[in-house]
Protein backbone atom coordinates (compact mmCIF):
# COMPACT_ATOMS: atom_id res chain seq x y z
CA UNK A 1 0.00 0.00 0.00
CA UNK A 2 1.52 3.46 -0.77
CA UNK A 3 1.91 7.13 0.89
CA UNK A 4 -0.55 10.28 -0.14
CA UNK A 5 1.86 12.54 1.02
CA UNK A 6 4.30 13.44 -1.33
CA UNK A 7 1.95 12.90 -4.20
CA UNK A 8 -1.48 15.23 -3.20
CA UNK A 9 -1.13 18.44 -3.02
CA UNK A 10 -2.46 20.58 0.28
CA UNK A 11 -5.86 21.24 -1.61
CA UNK A 12 -6.29 17.07 -1.94
CA UNK A 13 -5.28 16.63 1.54
CA UNK A 14 -7.66 18.76 2.92
CA UNK A 15 -10.81 17.73 0.64
CA UNK A 16 -9.66 13.52 2.07
CA UNK A 17 -10.05 14.85 5.64
CA UNK A 18 -13.20 16.60 5.04
CA UNK A 19 -14.93 13.33 2.59
CA UNK A 20 -13.65 11.36 5.90
CA UNK A 21 -16.92 12.37 7.51
CA UNK A 22 -19.07 11.46 4.39
CA UNK A 23 -21.92 9.68 5.82
CA UNK A 24 -22.05 7.36 1.67
CA UNK A 25 -18.22 6.74 1.97
CA UNK A 26 -16.98 3.35 2.74
CA UNK A 27 -14.60 5.18 5.33
CA UNK A 28 -17.50 6.54 7.48
CA UNK A 29 -19.64 2.90 7.09
CA UNK A 30 -16.80 1.15 8.82
CA UNK A 31 -16.46 3.64 11.78
CA UNK A 32 -14.43 6.19 10.97
CA UNK A 33 -11.01 7.31 11.07
CA UNK A 34 -10.78 5.78 14.32
CA UNK A 35 -11.79 2.63 13.19
CA UNK A 36 -9.12 2.69 10.15
CA UNK A 37 -6.71 3.82 12.74
CA UNK A 38 -7.12 0.56 14.96
CA UNK A 39 -7.60 -1.34 11.81
CA UNK A 40 -4.21 -0.52 10.43
CA UNK A 41 -2.57 -1.02 13.65
CA UNK A 42 -4.01 -4.87 13.67
CA UNK A 43 -3.40 -4.89 9.74
CA UNK A 44 0.63 -4.11 10.24
CA UNK A 45 0.68 -7.15 13.31
CA UNK A 46 -0.73 -9.61 10.77
CA UNK A 47 1.63 -8.31 7.93
CA UNK A 48 4.97 -8.29 9.81
CA UNK A 49 4.11 -11.95 11.22
CA UNK A 50 3.73 -13.12 7.71
CA UNK A 51 7.04 -14.97 7.24
CA UNK A 52 6.39 -14.07 3.22
CA UNK A 53 6.45 -10.62 4.24
CA UNK A 54 8.41 -9.93 6.83
CA UNK A 55 11.68 -9.04 4.32
CA UNK A 56 10.02 -6.03 3.18
CA UNK A 57 9.57 -4.71 6.48
CA UNK A 58 13.24 -4.64 7.69
CA UNK A 59 14.13 -1.36 8.84
CA UNK A 60 11.63 0.20 8.22
CA UNK A 61 10.02 3.01 9.91
CA UNK A 62 6.75 1.26 10.93
CA UNK A 63 4.96 4.42 12.48
CA UNK A 64 6.02 6.50 9.44
CA UNK A 65 4.55 3.55 7.25
CA UNK A 66 1.37 3.09 9.31
CA UNK A 67 0.55 6.37 8.42
CA UNK A 68 1.12 6.86 5.38
CA UNK A 69 -1.10 3.56 5.35
CA UNK A 70 -3.84 5.35 6.53
CA UNK A 71 -3.40 8.74 4.39
CA UNK A 72 -3.76 6.22 1.81
CA UNK A 73 -6.74 4.06 2.74
CA UNK A 74 -8.33 7.40 3.72
CA UNK A 75 -8.00 8.34 -0.10
CA UNK A 76 -8.84 4.38 -1.51
CA UNK A 77 -12.37 4.70 1.13
CA UNK A 78 -13.56 8.23 0.55
CA UNK A 79 -12.80 9.77 -3.18
CA UNK A 80 -10.21 9.35 -5.53
CA UNK A 81 -9.69 12.62 -7.03
CA UNK A 82 -9.69 12.32 -10.54
CA UNK A 83 -6.51 13.99 -11.09
CA UNK A 84 -4.68 11.34 -8.99
CA UNK A 85 -2.86 8.63 -11.07
CA UNK A 86 -3.50 5.67 -8.27
CA UNK A 87 -1.22 2.85 -10.05
CA UNK A 88 1.18 4.98 -11.11
CA UNK A 89 1.24 6.12 -7.27
CA UNK A 90 1.29 2.60 -6.05
CA UNK A 91 4.34 1.81 -8.71
CA UNK A 92 6.48 4.80 -7.48
CA UNK A 93 5.95 4.63 -3.90
CA UNK A 94 6.77 0.79 -3.98
CA UNK A 95 10.02 1.04 -6.50
CA UNK A 96 12.35 -0.53 -3.63
CA UNK A 97 10.27 -3.14 -2.50
CA UNK A 98 9.78 -4.32 -6.43
CA UNK A 99 13.42 -4.57 -6.61
CA UNK A 100 13.31 -6.66 -3.41
CA UNK A 101 11.05 -8.56 -5.66
CA UNK A 102 7.62 -7.56 -4.39
CA UNK A 103 5.03 -9.26 -6.56
CA UNK A 104 1.69 -10.29 -7.19
CA UNK A 105 1.70 -13.29 -4.08
CA UNK A 106 2.91 -10.70 -1.91
CA UNK A 107 0.14 -8.76 -3.20
CA UNK A 108 -2.33 -11.47 -2.50
CA UNK A 109 -1.00 -12.03 0.62
CA UNK A 110 -1.03 -8.37 2.06
CA UNK A 111 -4.94 -8.06 0.37
CA UNK A 112 -5.80 -11.20 2.76
CA UNK A 113 -4.58 -10.27 5.96
CA UNK A 114 -6.79 -6.64 4.90
CA UNK A 115 -9.90 -8.86 4.81
CA UNK A 116 -8.73 -11.33 7.88
CA UNK A 117 -8.36 -7.58 9.80
CA UNK A 118 -11.52 -6.42 8.35
CA UNK A 119 -13.52 -9.94 9.26
CA UNK A 120 -11.86 -9.89 12.78
CA UNK A 121 -12.85 -6.13 13.60
CA UNK A 122 -16.47 -7.40 12.37
CA UNK A 123 -16.80 -5.38 9.41
CA UNK A 124 -19.66 -6.53 7.51
CA UNK A 125 -18.87 -8.82 4.71
CA UNK A 126 -20.72 -6.33 2.15
CA UNK A 127 -18.24 -3.61 2.72
CA UNK A 128 -15.72 -5.86 3.44
CA UNK A 129 -17.05 -6.36 -0.59
CA UNK A 130 -16.41 -3.48 -1.70
CA UNK A 131 -13.35 -2.35 -0.04
CA UNK A 132 -12.05 -5.31 -2.01
CA UNK A 133 -13.29 -3.87 -4.98
CA UNK A 134 -11.35 -0.76 -4.75
CA UNK A 135 -7.90 -2.32 -3.34
CA UNK A 136 -8.14 -5.31 -5.92
CA UNK A 137 -7.84 -3.14 -9.48
CA UNK A 138 -4.38 -2.15 -7.79
CA UNK A 139 -3.13 -5.77 -8.35
CA UNK A 140 -2.26 -5.18 -12.12
CA UNK A 141 0.74 -2.91 -10.74
CA UNK A 142 2.23 -5.72 -8.87
CA UNK A 143 2.13 -7.90 -11.63
CA UNK A 144 3.46 -5.16 -14.10
CA UNK A 145 6.17 -4.15 -11.62
CA UNK A 146 7.69 -7.48 -10.69
CA UNK A 147 8.05 -9.16 -14.21
CA UNK A 148 11.20 -8.35 -15.16
CA UNK A 149 13.24 -9.31 -11.62
CA UNK A 150 15.01 -12.27 -11.46
CA UNK A 151 14.79 -12.51 -7.80
CA UNK A 152 10.79 -12.57 -8.67
CA UNK A 153 11.35 -14.81 -11.86
CA UNK A 154 12.91 -17.63 -9.16
CA UNK A 155 10.68 -17.29 -6.60
CA UNK A 156 11.36 -14.63 -4.45
CA UNK A 157 13.47 -14.03 -1.56
CA UNK A 158 12.36 -17.34 -0.08
CA UNK A 159 13.68 -19.28 -2.74
CA UNK A 160 16.81 -17.93 -3.33
CA UNK A 161 17.64 -18.14 0.23
CA UNK A 162 16.71 -22.02 -0.36
CA UNK A 163 18.58 -22.38 -3.28
CA UNK A 164 21.78 -20.80 -1.31
CA UNK A 165 21.14 -23.04 1.37
CA UNK A 166 21.07 -26.31 -0.67
CA UNK A 167 24.09 -24.67 -2.59
CA UNK A 168 26.22 -24.44 0.53
CA UNK A 169 24.73 -28.28 1.54
CA UNK A 170 26.61 -29.49 -1.72
CA UNK A 171 29.60 -27.19 -0.98
CA UNK A 172 30.80 -28.77 1.93
CA UNK A 173 29.83 -31.79 1.29
CA UNK A 174 32.05 -32.04 -1.56
CA UNK A 175 35.53 -33.83 -0.66
CA UNK A 176 37.67 -31.36 -2.32
CA UNK A 177 36.02 -28.88 -1.04
CA UNK A 178 35.24 -29.34 2.49
CA UNK A 179 38.57 -28.83 3.98
CA UNK A 180 37.57 -24.64 3.08
CA UNK A 181 34.86 -25.36 5.32
CA UNK A 182 36.58 -26.94 8.57
CA UNK A 183 35.03 -24.98 11.35
CA UNK A 184 31.97 -23.47 9.91
CA UNK A 185 28.98 -23.80 10.49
Amino acid sequence: MASTDTQLPASKKQKMSDSSENPDHLLSKIGGPAALEAAVDIFYEKLVADETLEDFFEGVDMSKLKAHQRKFLTLALTEIPKDVDVPKMMSDSHGRLFKMGLNAKHFDSVAGHLVQTLKGLQVKASLIDEIVAVVAPLRVVFEENSKDFLLTKIGGPQALSAAVDIFYEKLVADEKLAKFFEGIK
